[in-house]
């Protein structure tokens, strides 16, 4: 668990950004580390906006332009969502990452201090630890790759101009890794490499906002689906889960599942309060992201066709594509998975319903219509992160990429 913080922590510092720290959350001066970061990511937006605005009547610069300014879009996009909402993701971080909140229902608190050896109970606990556990481990190495892989994305962009001076041995030529547009004249060296270094800073600091923010939202969606994972189990064994606690089957019983039920019900409303407070803050990331997506993946797409597909300079347009389009898939998963652990939990809620006296019966009813309603992760309007919004997503960036090809040929 602290090693995942840690990793967290040492990450999104580099940006600023001190949610994961105990020690410098209050900081004055990382906050205004933080706000210099939004600073260079506004100035980012300003000069890939500027560049794409200055070419609009080259079609095919325009286009090399768009895959910059889609990625400065999203880099300013996540750095004042960060910098706006520090302290409501702090907030959620607290009440359901640092502290476990399925040991907050008294079922699991109880089965944890017994420490059975055998049954339902035993692998409830298991279940509660472990899960803990894969989540955190699973985030930690996602935060890695998806690191390495943007690094990756964002050296390639360096290394090909710097290579193209430096083989044609021009001391005149000056070229930028990122197409940018500048207010000010490249002719001197000095203000060139000054000009370079900012290029270079918006490039790596595009490493640490992009996997950062999304691994952390990942953490915490996470976080929902093990939560609803374990109330599944627990309804699906109720009654072998009670039994082992009390030690017989009768009035006792009885009472003891109608009591777990209430826990379960108690324990689902605060959970989909909180996944509702967090899809208010995320959801204009999600629009943005899969919006500039789509733009992305077409603009990608026209500059590797029209370009000598294996040469050294398009292969950061791969990397770069096919990164974008596994956020989408991995956020898209995230609230299909979201769905489907609820329509699981529906299920479960009804097993063995008719074991039960009047009493549990009539809370099942009601507790079942709660879940019909399901935990859907609004986009915009009725649009929900699922499996068939990454299948619109694919093809309307592959509809835009014929669009595009067409006005090109003719």
């Amino acid at each position: 668990m602290d090693e995942t913080f840690q990793v967290f922590d040492q990450v999104l510092s580099f940006a600023g950004i001190t949610i994961f720290s105990k020690q410098n959350w209050n900081s004055k001066k990382w906050l205004l580390f933080q706000c210099l970061t939004f600073f260079v990511g506004v100035l980012t937006f300003v000069f890939t906006t500027g560049f794409v605005l200055s070419n609009v009547s080259d079609l095919l610069i325009c286009i090399q332009g768009a895959c910059v300014w889609t990625t400065g879009v999203i880099m300013f996009f996540s750095l004042g969502i960060c910098l706006v909402f520090r302290k409501e993701f702090r907030l959620f971080l607290e009440e359901i990452i640092f502290d476990d909140c399925a040991l907050k229902i008294p079922l699991i608190q109880n089965i944890l201090w017994l420490k059975p050896s055998r049954g339902k109970l035993k692998e409830l606990k298991e279940l509660v630890v472990e899960s803990q556990e894969n989540l955190f481990r699973f985030t930690r190495v996602l935060l890695k790759i998806y690191v390495a892989s943007v690094w990756l994305c964002v050296t390639l962009y360096l290394c090909g101009p710097i290579y193209v001076m430096w083989s044609k041995k021009d001391k005149s030529l000056r070229l930028l890794a990122f197409d940018m547009w500048f207010p000010w004249g490249l002719e001197n060296f000095t203000i060139y490499v000054a000009s370079f270094l900012f290029h270079a800073y918006a490039g790596y600091l595009c490493c640490i906002v992009y996997p950062g923010l999304q691994s952390m939202i990942i953490l915490l969606i996470g976080q929902i689906i093990r939560q609803l994972r374990i109330l599944t189990f627990i309804l699906l064994h109720l009654d072998k889960i009670v039994e082992e606690l009390v030690d017989e089957r009768g009035e006792k019983w009885q009472a003891g599942c109608t009591l777990v039920l209430t826990q379960c019900v108690n324990h689902y409303i605060n959970i989909k309060r909180f996944l509702n407070r967090l899809n208010v803050i995320c959801r204009q990331f999600y629009l943005a992201l899969i919006l500039v997506a789509i733009m992305l993946v077409c603009v990608c797409s026209v500059k590797i066709a029209i370009s000598n597909k294996l040469s050294p300079d398009i292969m950061k347009y791969y990397v770069h594509e096919f990164c974008f389009i596994l956020v989408v898939l991995m956020f898209c998963s995230l609230g299909q998975q979201v769905d489907n652990e609820c329509e699981k939990l529906e299920a479960a809620v009804t097993e063995k319903w008719y074991i039960y006296n009047a009493s549990h019966k009539v809370n099942v009813r009601i507790f079942k219509m709660a879940l019909s309603q399901r935990m859907p992760i609004y986009i915009f309007g009725s649009v929900t992160l699922s499996l068939p919004t990454f299948t619109w997503f694919i093809k309307t960036g592959m509809s835009f990429f014929t669009l595009v090809m067409s006005v090109l040929e003719n």
